[in-house]
C-alpha cells in the first residue's frame, strides 16, 4: 500500500496566507481617513469597528483552537477562509451603501 506523501510547499504556503489573513486587521487604519470623508462618520464610529474586529480575532482564535484539534486544520482552515471573504466581500457592500451597521456586522465575520 502506497504511503500518501503531503505537498511540504502548499503546507507552508497555506501557512503564510493564513497569517497574512490575520494580520490584515492591522491595515484598518488605511481605511478610516477614506470613510471618513466618504460617509462624515466620526472617528469613534470607525474605531469601534477595528475593536470589534480584534474582539473577534481573540474570540475565534480561542473557538478554533478547539476545533483544529477536533476536525484538523483542513475544515478550520476551510471555515476561516469563507469567513474572512464574507467578512471582506460585506465590507465593501457596507461601504457601498454607506451603513456603519452593516460594517459592524460583517466586521465580526
Amino acid at each position: 500500500m502506497a504511503k500518501k506523501v503531503k505537498n511540504r510547499w502548499l503546507i507552508a504556503a497555506a501557512a503564510v496566507g493564513i497569517h497574512i489573513s490575520i494580520g490584515s486587521v492591522y491595515s484598518w487604519s488605511v481605511f478610516t481617513n477614506p470613510l471618513r470623508e466618504e460617509h462624515n462618520w466620526g472617528l469613534s464610529e470607525i474605531s469601534l469597528t477595528f475593536s470589534i474586529a480584534i474582539l473577534f480575532l481573540g474570540l475565534s482564535a480561542a473557538f478554533m483552537g478547539h476545533f483544529v484539534e477536533r476536525y484538523g486544520p483542513r475544515k478550520s482552515g476551510i471555515i476561516a477562509s469563507v469567513c474572512f471573504g464574507a467578512g471582506l466581500l460585506g465590507s465593501g457592500f457596507a461601504d457601498q451603501l454607506g451603513s456603519i451597521y452593516l460594517l459592524y456586522f460583517f466586521t465580526v465575520h
